[in-house]
C-alpha cells in the first residue's frame, strides 16, 4: 500500500513540474510564438496562462496537497509574473517551514521578497539556500541583491559590492555557459573598476 501511494505522490509531482515547466517556458519563449505586435500583451497573456496552470494543479493534487514540493510548486507558478504575489509569499513560506532544505523554495521566496520590495528578506533567503547547497541561481540573486541592500556607509556599500563580485564569480565557476553567470559576473567588475 505505501509503495502505491510513494508512486502516485511521485506521478503528480511530476505532472506539476511539467505544469510549472510549461507556463515558464510560455513567458520565456513568448515571442516565438506571438509576433512583436503581441508585446504590449505578454504580462496579461502570462497572467491568464499563470492562472489557467494554477487551476490545473489545483485538479492534479489531490491527495498530496499541503507537502512542501507541491506549496513550492504552486508558489513558483504565482511567482511567474513580474509582480508581487502574496498568495506566492504564503506558500512558498509553508513551502520551507515544512522542508528548511527545499533550496528551489528558498530562491523562489527570495525572488516573491524582492519583488515586494523587502532586499534584506531576499538576501536572507539567497543566503539561506547556499546553507543548504551551493548553486548558481541562489549565488546570481544574491550577487545582484547584495548591490542593492541598504547601507549607512560608502565602506559597507564597498564591502557589499565586493561580495557581490565574489557571488557573482562563484556563479561563473558552477556553470561557465550560462549568460547570466558571465553578465552579471561583467555588471559587478565594471561597477568595481568604477569605484
Amino acid at each position: 500500500m505505501m509503495a502505491d501511494e510513494d508512486e502516485e505522490v511521485k506521478q503528480v509531482l511530476q505532472k506539476l513540474q511539467e505544469l510549472v515547466d510549461q507556463l515558464y517556458s510560455f513567458r520565456e519563449c513568448y515571442f516565438e510564438t506571438h509576433g512583436i505586435e503581441d508585446a504590449g500583451r505578454k504580462q496579461q497573456d502570462v497572467r491568464e496562462e499563470m492562472e489557467k496552470t494554477v487551476q490545473q494543479m489545483e485538479e492534479a493534487v489531490g491527495s498530496v496537497q499541503g507537502k512542501a514540493q507541491v506549496l513550492m510548486l504552486t508558489g513558483k507558478a504565482l511567482n511567474v509574473t513580474p509582480d508581487y504575489s502574496p498568495r506566492a509569499e504564503e506558500l512558498l513560506s509553508k513551502a520551507v517551514k515544512l522542508e528548511p532544505k527545499l533550496v528551489e523554495a528558498w530562491n523562489q521566496l527570495g525572488e516573491v521578497y524582492w519583488k515586494k520590495g523587502d532586499i534584506a528578506a531576499a538576501h536572507t533567503c539567497f543566503s539561506g539556500a547556499l546553507t543548504h547547497c551551493k548553486n548558481k541561481v541562489s549565488l546570481q540573486n544574491l550577487s545582484m541583491v547584495l548591490r542593492q541592500l541598504r547601507t549607512d556607509t560608502g565602506d559597507e556599500h564597498s564591502r557589499h559590492v565586493m561580495d557581490s563580485v565574489r557571488q557573482a564569480k562563484l556563479a561563473v565557476q558552477m556553470d561557465v555557459h550560462d549568460g547570466r553567470s558571465w553578465c552579471e559576473s561583467s555588471q559587478k567588475i565594471s561597477s568595481k573598476i568604477a569605484f
